[in-house]
Parts: structure tokens; C-alpha cells; sequence
């Protein structure tokens, strides 16, 4: 067997690296590969419990503050796990860059010879001294790793400056989970109140990255012109409360639903007719990923890789503060024609989809992000064998191994 251990920040279902990292390990051969996980935030009961299921263990060192980076403290915790356990592990797989010059380090001081950093963003931080001090940390880390991979061409582009050696790992999903039901959007629809609404979903922690003051921006003016208008917002964070504050003060509580965080987002996005995401900067989004294999079209920022457009159904906009009225003019294009179709009716408004049934062309967009090398069911057998591989080279040739 070739165990892993993956280092990330938080397990939590707000977290996309979670998703991502969570859905590849339920798709493995747990005989052939297993995980263990360090992580610097508290681990949700359900995740602790698919752990203890599968006989992955989980080190919980601490928050991952710079108070405890320059007074020592994460790094001992760090270390007290390494020094004990380092010898258990083939690799060690770090999915936070800005931590990597203290764990793989230290990984590299305790012999864990294959070591990779993976990279999940096109983009450090959101202030000008945060990327910076990324900037450094990250080109430090890179130094005690020897495998680098990352979830797209741009964040490869990011963290490493060239797409040479890297792997990439596509941000796969159960497409069936997330495949279009007429029952389940039904279902959905009539939960919220939803029967005759046009409703924009985004899925995102609320978080300055993800800028949902500029959605909700953009959405006042798609509800001015379409009253029937609803904006689910599915996630957690710690702007929540400021942009309820920010929806209230812009008379729109009447028509955004603040959902919280749920482990059911392919049913609400069911229940979706758009899905929008104005990110500042991004890797490659496994929610968008998600929201195509559920047929839905996207209207995503353009600071997010063409990658991400597996469907041919994604709209890229500025998110120029003069370009709110286009946002809202083009997620109104598909507000005809949604919100009640009977089974066999035709999507009319919508000269992508022709005459086709607006059911048959959702159900299909699961199959074009299949092919397109994001069904975690494949995906998940060319992670474990890619890890085997690495396993074994790592022990025939230590550090020095061809990736």
C-alpha cells in the first residue's frame, strides 16, 4: 500500500480543495492507496467520520496564522508529527504553497522522499503585502519539493512560471451526482418557493476572493428588469454576515436566499437557471465544474481560465465596476423559458439549445464534462496509479526521480 499524507488547510464543506481532495479519495482502491491528513482548522463530524471509515488519520496542528508561523508554535506541532510518523508515509502531497517551506522541510529533514506541491490558484492573496509575502514563502517552499502539480494551466502558470514538469490534475466530480432531474429540481423548486422564479445561483465561500458585493451589484440590476428574480447563495464565510448587511441595505431581502453551507449543492443547483461566479481570482473552480455537469450555463468572471469551459456554454465578463449592466444583460439571457417546462417542451429563448428538450441538453453537459477528463470515477484510478508510480520511483532513486 502507499500511504499519503495530505497537507490542507481546511477539510470543511466550504472549502473546494476539500471537494476536490475528498471526491478523489472516495474513488481509490483504499488497499492500494490511503490518506491521512493534516489540516490547520477543525474537521466537520461527517468528514471525521468518512475518515475513521476508511482508517485515515487526521493530525489537527493549529490554525495556520502568522502569530504562530514567528513565534514557533506551528511549526513544533508540525514537527511532532513528522519526527513520529514520517516514516509511515511514501508522500506527502501540500496543497497550501505559503506553508510548504514548513512542512516539506520538514518533511524532506524527516525522509519522506516524494514530496509535492500543488498548486489551486491563479493568485496569492487578496492585498498587496499578502501576495508578496506569498511570493516569497511559496518560491521558499518550492525549494523541499520534488513533484509540483496543479488543478490548471493558469495556477501552474502562478505558482511555478512555466507549465514544464508540472502534472496536471483536473478538479473532477461524481458527474451522475450532479446530472440534471426534472423530480429533484421540481422538488427543490417547490421547497423554496422557487415555482415561477428565475433564480441566479452562486456557490462560494464568502470570502474577498469570490466577490459577492459585486454580484449583489449586479444582481439588483437583473432583478430591476426581471422581478421574478431570485439569488441563491450557497457557502459560508467570514464576510456572511457583511454581505447580508450589504443585500439589506440594497432593499433585496426579499430575493436573495442566503443558504449557509450544505453537503446537497447538486440539488440546489437543480433548482438553478444560471450560475454565476464574479471571482477576483480563482484556479480552477471545481463549483464551476460542478455547474456545467448539472447543465447549467455559467457566466463567470474573466480573471477565471478558459479551462474551466467544458460545456461551451460559459460566458467570460470584466469585472470592471462599469461592466454590472452587461453581467445583468447576459444573465438574462437565459431567463426565458426555465423556470416550469413540462417534460418533452422545448427551451425556445435559448438559440444554443435549438429545438432540443430542455432536459435531454442539461442531462447531456454531464457527459461533455466526463469526456472532458472531469468524472471523478476515472479520474480517481489515474490519481491512485499516478501515486503508485511516484511510490515506486521515489523508493528506487530517493529524491532524484523523473516525474
Amino acid at each position: 500500500m502507499v500511504r499519503v499524507l495530505q497537507i490542507i488547510e481546511d477539510m470543511g464543506l466550504n472549502s473546494g480543495v476539500s471537494s476536490m481532495l475528498l471526491n478523489y479519495y472516495r474513488y481509490m482502491d483504499h488497499e492500494k492507496v490511503n490518506f491521512d491528513f493534516m489540516t490547520f482548522k477543525p474537521v466537520p463530524e461527517n468528514v471525521r467520520e468518512f475518515c475513521k471509515a476508511n482508517c485515515s488519520r487526521i493530525y489537527e496542528v493549529g490554525a495556520l496564522t502568522g502569530k504562530r508561523v514567528i513565534d514557533g508554535s506551528l511549526k513544533r506541532k508540525i514537527e511532532a508529527v513528522l519526527s513520529a510518523h514520517a516514516a509511515e508515509y511514501d508522500i506527502i502531497h501540500g496543497h497550501e504553497p505559503n506553508a510548504a517551506f514548513i512542512y516539506m522541510k520538514l518533511a524532506k529533514k524527516y525522509g519522506i522522499k516524494c514530496r509535492i506541491i500543488h498548486s489551486h490558484n491563479a493568485r496569492g492573496a487578496d492585498g498587496a503585502v499578502k501576495k508578496l509575502r506569498n511570493f516569497l514563502l511559496n518560491n521558499y517552499g518550492l525549494k523541499f519539493s520534488n513533484v509540483r502539480c496543479a488543478c490548471g494551466q493558469k495556477a501552474a502558470l502562478y505558482l511555478y512560471h512555466t507549465l514544464d514538469g508540472v502534472k496536471i490534475i483536473n478538479n473532477a466530480v461524481d458527474t451522475s451526482r450532479f446530472m440534471f432531474d426534472e423530480n429533484v429540481r421540481e422538488r427543490m423548486r417547490t421547497e423554496l418557493g422557487l415555482q415561477n422564479a428565475f433564480v441566479v445561483g452562486h456557490v462560494g465561500r464568502f470570502a474577498p476572493q469570490k466577490n459577492h458585493e459585486y454580484l449583489l451589484e449586479v444582481f439588483k440590476k437583473v432583478y430591476e428588469k426581471n422581478n421574478s428574480s431570485v439569488l441563491l447563495l450557497i457557502g459560508g464565510g467570514e464576510l456572511f454576515e457583511d454581505i447580508k448587511a450589504q443585500a439589506a441595505k440594497m432593499a433585496l431581502e426579499s430575493c436573495v436566499r442566503f443558504i449557509g453551507i450544505t453537503d446537497d449543492t447538486a440539488a440546489y443547483m437543480q433548482a438553478m437557471d444560471v450560475f454565476v461566479l464574479p471571482s477576483r481570482y480563482e484556479g480552477l473552480p471545481v463549483v464551476c465544474v460542478e455547474a456545467q455537469a448539472a447543465g447549467l450555463e455559467c457566466v463567470l468572471s474573466s480573471e477565471i481560465t478558459r479551462e474551466v469551459n467544458l460545456t461551451g456554454r460559459v460566458k467570460f465578463l470584466s469585472i470592471d465596476s462599469k461592466n454590472t449592466g452587461t453581467w445583468a444583460d447576459t444573465i438574462l439571457r437565459y431567463a426565458g423559458g426555465t423556470q416550469t417546462l413540462a417534460p418533452g417542451a422545448s427551451a425556445g429563448k435559448f438559440p444554443e439549445r435549438g429545438k432540443e428538450c430542455y432536459t435531454k441538453k442539461r442531462q447531456a453537459d454531464a457527459a461533455l464534462v466526463a469526456d472532458a477528463g472531469y468524472e471523478i470515477s476515472r479520474e480517481g484510478v489515474r490519481l491512485q496509479n499516478y501515486y503508485i508510480r511516484l511510490a515506486k520511483r521515489a523508493r528506487r532513486h530517493g529524491d532524484r526521480y523523473g516525474r
